[in-house]
């Protein structure tokens, strides 16, 4: 089979002066020079937690520099998929861990070995590439020993993480510096009653604070996320920043676990390691967290 190899190249010369040049638009007109894209692994709720698929909840979050990701990793992408998936614009692809892995609808090209090893060269490349404009963070809880420490006092676990994330994501953007950096947000999409709900538990944080107070204050929250809503999207609507959340928030669960020797609900893969290894630049000190 006659594969060509999609270009590794993600812009020069000429798409840094663009980037510098919208920087400077976006300085003078008050717009967010990041955003943070948040997707999650897991599940939310207490139930069955004997069972390891069910008893954490992982939160990660991209934050992107939003002038390379318009200008060069959202359309890179895009092209990524035309090239290897076969995109048609109007019904766009949409890059989802589980049906990759799965080999479902347009990924079927997958099962020929060649074509998948050079899927995954292309996207370790795309995630090499996007290291000096992105940080990655990843905020898990073990919902089975908060529960069990807290019996009566136990928080809704995605919320409770949405506070540690963002509290921690606030220490990248607002650390001593002469002129705090601002990102607006953008969560994956749930169901309307919980997406409802996520956008009232930040409003709250911007207004009244977090349930555990150690994370930081109304003012703290307002600094580093100067929007007053929390912004929703379902998978459908492509949004680039999602999908990338997507592909490394499992794989990040899985490590952040591992690295606290706690029992794996899955594998991780082969690929996993290596994309986990290919983004690791991107996680600083506060990165990786496990609530307990």
């Amino acid at each position: 089979m006659l594969i060509v190899v999609y270009s590794t190249r993600l812009g020069g010369v000429n798409d840094v002066d663009r980037i510098d040049a919208c920087a400077h638009q976006w300085h003078t007109t008050g717009v967010c020079e990041y955003r943070l894209y948040i997707d999650e692994s897991g599940d939310h709720t207490y139930h069955r937690l004997n069972d390891l698929s069910r008893r954490y909840l992982g939160l990660t979050g991209v934050i992107i520099e939003r002038r390379a990701y318009d200008l060069i990793f959202q359309p890179y992408l895009e092209g990524l998929k035309v090239f290897y998936f076969h995109q048609d614009t109007d019904r766009p692809v949409i890059l989802h861990r589980d049906d990759i892995r799965s080999f479902d609808g347009s990924f079927k090209v997958l099962l020929d070995t060649e074509v998948r090893e050079t899927w995954e060269n292309s996207i370790l490349n795309y995630f090499a590439n996007l290291r000096n404009h992105a940080q990655i963070f990843t905020v898990v809880i073990d919902k089975k020993q908060h529960k069990a420490k807290y019996p009566n006092e136990t928080f809704d676990p995605y919320h409770y993480s949405l506070e540690v994330l963002l509290w921690r994501v606030r220490g990248y953007l607002v650390p001593s510096r002469p002129v705090a950096k601002q990102a607006d947000i953008i969560s994956e999409s749930r169901n309307p009653n919980l997406d409802f709900r996520l956008k009232e538990v930040y409003r709250e944080l911007r207004t009244t604070g977090p349930t555990n107070k150690q994370f930081g204050t109304p003012e703290g929250y307002k600094e580093a996320y100067p929007a007053s809503e929390l912004y929703v999207q379902k998978k459908i609507a492509n949004v680039a920043g999602l999908q990338i959340a997507d592909l490394v928030a499992t794989g990040q669960k899985l490590e952040t676990l591992e690295r606290e020797n706690k029992p794996l609900p899955s594998k991780i893969t082969r690929f996993t390691r290596k994309l986990n290894g290919t983004i690791d630049p991107m996680i600083n000190r506060w990165g990786r967290y496990l609530v307990k």
